[in-house]
């Protein structure tokens, strides 16, 4: 992964962990920001009258910065990425309906507080007092003006946000390539000859098949595995149904391994399509189950295993265990969880959710992916 922590790159394109740079910097802009909202509205104020300039300064400033962290919020990764365009036309349409309504009472107020004003600032908050606060809806003359100021206000902190959004992106692709060479590389470090591999697991399954049909059982299940974890798993993604057969023949063996005390619950939705995720996503919240929670357990353990699609067509995978019952005993989680966190992260930033929680009874994973 990149680093993420140091450099002035880092910070300036939203990718430093360090907060409290970060915050520096926003308001080194905001100041910067300021300053420039104050040029401007020296076009209307004229350079002798400091005090209403700075009126018209902050009131930009607060309606930009505003709208500005909003928009910025919306579009970072949601759950409802559906509607979030939608919400930030509606924020920027609001901006101009507040900023106009504003500008209005405020420039009727300096017009007032300031009788020297310019004259053409004179005759244009006289043209906007003579319809009302909405006259930016009747006034196209009005409404352009303002829609301006807003665009040039808006420009040069959105600008700066679409190119740090097109780095961060850059940033996970190449992220996302580094981790897969890296899993491509341990892969083949720990490959064997594949062919030797399933022809000696055939030898054994059809040595004990009418000996001992739970050990051919627990061959015939590794085999499978073993096939789709050499062959398939080099690939980006798979079938779904690939990685759930994967997860129910690693089930069945758990289940042959602790028959006399497990209780397994295995649910797989018959209409989940044509869903593609990366291999080997799922096993390690399995994996997780078994040996946080089903091996440490003397009788009485159960796992129960769903997958399907929910109401608004995501991917759901769930996993609920049973732990020992001691409130002391805290889990942590472990490297497989937190890689996959990681993977998630990379994979889906703005299209997944992942729930983790635990009583003192049972830990409860809830996957959900809508891309």
């Amino acid at each position: 992964m990149l680093d993420k922590s140091k450099g002035l790159t880092a910070l300036l394109s939203g990718t430093s962990a360090n907060k409290r740079a970060t915050v520096l910097l926003h308001i080194a802009f905001w100041l910067v920001a300021y300053n420039w909202f104050v040029f401007q509205s020296r076009w209307l104020s004229g350079n002798l009258h400091q005090e209403a300039t700075t009126l018209m300064a902050l009131t930009r400033n607060v309606v930009v910065l505003v709208v500005f962290y909003l928009v910025s919020y919306c579009i970072s990764p949601r759950r409802y990425v559906r509607l979030t365009w939608l919400l930030v036309v509606l924020l920027l349409l609001f901006s101009v309906v507040v900023y106009g309504l504003l500008s209005y009472y405020l420039l009727n107020y300096i017009d007032v507080a300031y009788p020297d004003m310019p004259p053409y600032f004179k005759k244009m908050t006289a043209n906007m007092s003579a319809q009302g606060p909405w006259t930016m809806f009747i006034n196209l003359d009005v409404l352009y003006f303002h829609i301006v100021q807003l665009i040039i206000a808006f420009f040069i902190p959105f600008i700066i946000k679409a190119f740090r959004i097109i780095f961060q992106t850059r940033v996970h692709s190449i992220a996302l390539e580094k981790d897969n060479l890296k899993l491509e590389l341990d892969f083949l470090r720990s490959q064997i000859n594949p062919h030797f591999l399933f022809n000696t697991l055939n030898s054994v399954y059809s040595l004990i098949e009418d000996k001992d049909k739970t050990a051919a059982s627990i061959v015939l299940s590794l085999s499978h595995m073993m096939r789709y974890a050499l062959y398939d798993s080099s690939s980006t993604e798979v079938e779904v149904d690939k990685e759930l057969a994967f997860i129910q023949n690693y089930v069945e063996i758990q289940s042959i391994r602790h028959r006399r005390r497990l209780d397994v619950d295995l649910d797989i939705s018959h209409q989940l399509g044509t869903q593609r995720i990366p291999p080997l996503l799922l096993i390690n919240f399995i994996e997780n189950a078994i040996k946080h929670g089903i091996d440490k357990l003397l009788k009485k353990a159960w796992i129960r295993i769903q997958a399907y699609r929910d109401d608004q067509g995501a991917f759901c995978f769930s996993v609920v265990n049973s732990k020992p019952s001691r409130p002391d005993d805290e889990h942590v989680e472990g490297i497989g969880i937190k890689n996959t966190r990681r993977r998630l992260n990379i994979l889906y930033p703005n299209a997944h959710t992942l729930h983790i929680r635990q009583t003192d009874t049972q830990y409860e994973i809830m996957l959900r992916i809508w891309q």
